[in-house]
């Protein structure tokens, strides 16, 4: 039988002609070969390929193909996987083990006759399917709802199908058809509703045809996609796709996922020169950096069909990087950045053939900014991009621009990017969305600070390495970016089951074997043992394998081979040939690896799988075991839970219904079953229906100490440990939030595989809340239950010894719960908030000392993990003075100060000298509009005993001395920090009233502001006259005489 030797972007593919019809595409790893020469086109049958033929030293008998997409000039078969390692590796910076990981790159072999099972959009029963026209509605849009119906009940049925739109609670419309069936019948309603001209709002649409089935979906009425970016990819551009391939691919994603921007991902010709030109035209197809085809009209196609579904489309592009012979461009090498002070060694990434490189500029240098930002409008403009995604390479240190200057990179990128958005919408005010990768992203990594408070970004994007392997730590990196960012939305990368061998697994041990044996004699195997002596003709491994379900399955090979060189087998799926796989030469025979693998259709039932040694394979392998490459439906649920719920979203789907295992989105080494694509429907639709209590800029995240949730009878945690219900709070204007993420019987890692945590019912919890609050109504909601429909519980009310608090029972939880309590609040008198009735943990109450405010004060304030937890309600993005009422009449003593489960700073509690003398401790932070907790406790570090009877929340002005204010609004105090012990010498108008306050140790990690008090508030016109008296002998006693003066006097106006 002829042969098809297929020369891709890798080695020799050899497959009998009859399979060409099943071949989609793939990349495995190149072997050096000889320049192929395009003479014949030939059309793969049933399908939209072409393939060129290619002489070569081979019979006579057997075709040759250099790539299948019918180029235009030859290609040299030059091995590109190094060059790909290298840049991948130089991209991202990653262990060693990418390097080894990527020399196998598989894109996808799959079925081009028939279309994987699609995922079921939120319906059960006889109702398959319901979904949107639209990713996203602008306010007063017509919004078309489809539901997909078939009688399965065996009989005809004959009813009505209602539909219900609610915004969270609340149901706002309602409408019914009626529906008859014949048994077996299938048919489509659709149903118009106009969306409210309220902006930014998510709306669950329940559709409820009785005994024939239920099902639901969900509804984005919001201007700009920015506000709730639901992120996804395209990243394959060949020529072929029809416009209708193209729309079918982008319909699915926006129907059932609600995907409403799409990162084109290495759309590009030259990172420097995007959009490929010949004497002035538009080329109709370009090779990018990896020699990928990219056709003119399927990018245009895809960015049409974006624009239908009302989604928009983000050019990727980089920050600073330009491909070698920049120079004929206008590219000078006086933009760019260098490894030393003599321009000598310009930043670049090397692709190792001696003649392709990546090279690096200074993104602060004018003239590159002119250069790349017009590249970027000749994509929006040319293209029909809506905007510009910009991506770099991750850190860099010891920087040089030309002229020998150090430079700090990480701080050069934001004055870049204000720049492009400047251009962007001086452009095309409607295509100016502009958002940033900050690479490796962590608190306070390296450029995260910068960007996310500086840059001029529409949306926050980061794309996640090893800095953060934790829930929890992924957590507080989203808040970080939120506070940053101004309450920017926040779009994660995190590739789940990265290193990973997930899925069922087949021990080649206990496969059928010819003419090999087994062993144990090298550690490290899973199962019982290894296959060994796979080294010579007629060695064959056959597996038995089962598909639960029709679709592409990954067959994942995990090996050991110490041969000194690569290794090859062949691979027969059902007896038939299918590809050469390698298998890499590694450092020892103990080294197994699972980089060998490769996509195939299957249909659901049993395969056989086999590895055959044949003529022309090379070298030996020790095999362990086959893996059906899969996604791990727990992990992802509890990870893509743990971002919404800290509220960001993850870009996690593209292309033709595809999760990302990968930064380099084309790769498809793990494929998701149906379950976690209904699972994914259904998670994406709750994000979209109750994106006003995810994602809103009122959403604030609280303090999650163990004071303020009670569940009885499981192990909870406020910082996502392993084997725990993590509870996460927020409060919003209207509502108190908790979030119960599941991770009984798992670890505290997001990434990594996992067991399905134990589920629980009917789940007794007691919420403490603020003495302000009250609680009329509590909702629970959740992914996972009655497909996201907000049910109503049943609760009760009380005060116990812990303060003021709402129980109830939580009837069921898998995975993920939203529960969200309706709230009033009642800001007391001047803002004074009473610490006997505040959450209490291990104090008590009294009245036995004279001088409190309110009903008493709180004592036994004396042991580590006593504190006192308030929530307070701020009007305006203030600084506030939080001013603790105190008594101590012992030794001086300190608390440590939480603003919403972040450490604010320690508060010094001099003696007063007595029990019933009251004085003020006090520290300042930055308080956003919203409900707030505030919580004073008592740590291992902490000293003392004080009685506490009340926080003072006061709006203040903050005075340092490289910010001198000069005035204020009245009603406002004034804080000074400085970095000295000492006191503020103060008088109004004209020195009158002359007052010396102290100023405390704050815990500040600044030398220069580790020390503050407050003064005031005053009335309009007050004129404040300061100077300070310095404590340079540190015994803290007034002395005017022998203590330091500043020598200065400062004015400070009331207004």
């Amino acid at each position: 039988m002829p042969v098809l030797h297929y020369h891709s972007l890798s080695t020799n593919i050899e497959l009998p002609l009859w399979k060409l019809a099943n071949i989609k595409y793939q990349i495995v790893k190149i072997e050096p070969r000889k320049c192929c020469l395009p003479t014949d086109t030939i059309k793969v049958p049933g399908t939209r390929t072409s393939l060129r033929a290619a002489s070569a030293p081979h019979d006579d008998t057997d075709l040759f193909f250099c790539d299948r997409r019918g180029l235009d000039a030859p290609i040299p078969c030059q091995p590109l996987w190094k060059r790909m390692v290298r840049f991948m590796y130089a991209l991202r910076k990653r262990r060693l083990s990418l390097l080894l990981a990527m020399s196998l790159l598989v894109m996808c072999v799959a079925s081009v006759v028939s279309p994987p099972p699609q995922a079921l959009a939120s319906g059960s029963g006889g109702i398959e399917r319901v979904f949107t026209d639209k990713a996203r509605y602008n306010p007063g849009d017509a919004v078309s709802i489809s539901v997909q119906a078939k009688n399965g009940t065996g009989s005809s049925w004959s009813g009505a199908a209602r539909l219900e739109i609610f915004h969270l609670e609340n149901s706002l419309y309602t409408s019914s058809q009626s529906l008859s069936l014949t048994n077996g019948q299938s048919t489509t309603l659709t149903f118009t509703w106009t969306a409210p001209s309220t902006d930014f709002r998510g709306y669950f649409v329940r559709i409820d045809a009785g005994t024939l089935g239920q099902g639901a979906t969900a509804i984005d009425v919001s201007s700009a996609f920015t506000k709730y970016p639901r992120y996804g990819y395209i990243g394959e551009f060949e020529s072929g796709e029809t416009a209708l391939e193209s729309k079918a691919k982008v319909d699915q994603l926006a129907q059932d996922y609600h995907i409403n921007a799409w990162q084109f991902y290495d759309w590009m010709w030259r990172h420097d020169k995007m959009i490929k030109r010949t004497g002035g035209s538009i080329d109709s197809t370009w090779l990018d950096l990896f020699n990928r085809e990219i056709s003119w009209s399927t990018l245009q196609n895809q960015i049409d069909a974006v624009h239908d579904v009302n989604g928009k489309a983000m050019a990727y592009a980089m920050i600073y990087a330009s491909r070698e012979n920049y120079s004929p461009l206008g590219i000078s090498p006086t933009w760019g950045i260098y490894e030393d002070s003599s321009h000598t060694n310009q930043f670049d990434v090397d692709f190792g053939d001696g003649s392709t490189y990546l090279y690096m500029f200074d993104p602060q240098n004018p003239n590159w900014q002119n250069y790349i930002h017009a590249e970027y409008i000749d994509s929006i403009n040319t293209a029909g991009f809506d905007g510009i995604h910009v991506d770099q390479m991750g850190q860099r240190s010891n920087v040089y621009d030309y002229n020998g200057n150090s430079i700090d990179l990480s701080t050069r990128f934001s004055p870049f990017l204000d720049q492009a958005k400047s251009v962007l919408s001086a452009n095309n005010p409607a295509r100016d969305n502009l958002t940033y990768n900050i690479v490796d992203g962590t608190v306070n990594g390296w450029a995260v600070n910068d960007v996310s408070k500086n840059a001029d970004l529409d949306f926050l994007y980061s794309e996640i390495w090893y800095l953060s392997d934790s829930y929890n730590q992924l957590k507080n990196y989203i808040e970080q970016l939120r506070a940053n960012g101004g309450n920017k939305a926040v779009v994660l990368a995190a590739y789940m089951n990265y290193a990973d061998n997930a899925g069922t697994r087949y021990e080649a041990e206990s496969a059928s074997l010819t003419n090999v044996s087994t062993n144990t004699n090298h550690a490290g195997y899973t199962g019982s043992g290894f296959v060994d002596q796979f080294a010579s003709t007629g060695d064959k491994v056959s597996f038995a394998i089962n598909a639960p379900e029709a679709g592409d399955y990954s067959l994942v090979f995990r090996y050991g081979n110490n041969t000194g060189a690569n290794s090859t087998l062949n691979l027969y799926v059902d007896g038939n040939f299918v590809q050469k796989l390698y298998f890499f030469n590694q450092s020892s025979w103990g080294t197994w690896k699972h980089d060998a693998w490769y996509q195939v259709p299957l249909t659901q039932g049993a395969h056989t799988v086999e590895l055959r040694y044949e003529s022309g394979n090379v070298g030996a392998v020790n095999l362990d075991s086959l893996t059906l490459g899969t996604f791990d439906e727990h992990s992802v649920r509890l990870a893509d839970a743990m971002m919404s719920a800290s509220g960001a979203t993850h870009i996690e789907l593209g292309d033709d219904n595809q999760m990302l295992p990968h930064e380099y989105y084309p790769n498809r080494s793990k494929t998701m079953r149906s379950s976690l694509k209904n699972a994914m429907k259904d998670h994406y639709n709750f994000i979209t229906a109750y994106e006003n209590l995810l994602f809103d800029s009122d959403v604030v995240p609280n303090d999650t100490g163990s004071q303020f949730v009670n569940l009885t009878g499981v192990s909870a945690s406020g910082d996502g440990s392993a084997n725990t219900v993590w509870y996460i709070n927020k409060r919003t204007s209207d509502y108190n939030i908790v979030h119960l993420i599941n991770l009984l019987g798992n670890d505290n890692q997001w990434r990594n595989t996992a067991s399905q945590p134990s589920f629980q019912t009917n789940l007794p919890a007691k919420i403490y809340i603020g003495a302000d609050e009250t609680i009329s109504d509590v909702y629970l909601a959740s992914p996972d239950l009655s497909d996201g429909e907000t049910q109503e519980l049943a609760f009760t009310s009380g005060t116990d010894t812990g303060g003021k608090y709402v129980s109830f029972t939580v009837p069921e939880l898998k995975y993920w719960n939203m529960i969200y309590m309706k709230r009033t609040f009642s800001v007391p008198a001047n803002d004074i908030y009473e610490a006997e009735t505040a959450i209490k943990s291990n104090v008590s109450t009294n009245t036995n000392h004279a001088g409190y405010t309110g009903s008493g004060f709180v004592d036994g304030f004396s042991s580590t993990n006593d504190g006192v937890s308030f929530v307070v309600k701020s009007t305006a993005s203030d600084d506030y003075a939080l001013r603790f009422r105190y008594a101590n009449g012992g030794s001086d003593a300190t608390r440590d100060v939480y603003v919403d489960g972040k450490l604010a700073g320690t508060v010094s509690f001099k003696s007063t000298g007595s029990w019933s003398t009251w004085g003020y401790g006090e520290i300042t932070a930055r308080l956003e509009p919203g409900h707030h907790t505030i919580v004073l406790w008592q740590t291992s570090g902490n000293t003392g005993a004080i009685n506490l009877d009340h926080l003072d929340l006061d709006k203040t002005y903050i005075w340092q001395f490289d910010r001198q204010i000069v005035s204020v609004p009245a009603g406002y105090r004034i804080t000074f920090r400085t970095g000295l012990p000492g006191w503020v010498h103060w008088g109004v108008n004209g020195w009158t009233g002359v007052t010396d306050t102290p100023l405390r140790s704050n815990g500040s990690p600044d030398g220069n502001l580790d020390h503050e008090t407050s003064i005031g508030p005053f009335a309009t016109g007050t004129a404040v006259d300061v100077t300070f008296l310095w404590d340079d002998n540190n015994n803290g006693i007034l002395e005017p005489s022998t203590d330091r003066w500043e020598g200065t006097d400062f004015g400070i106006n009331v207004s």
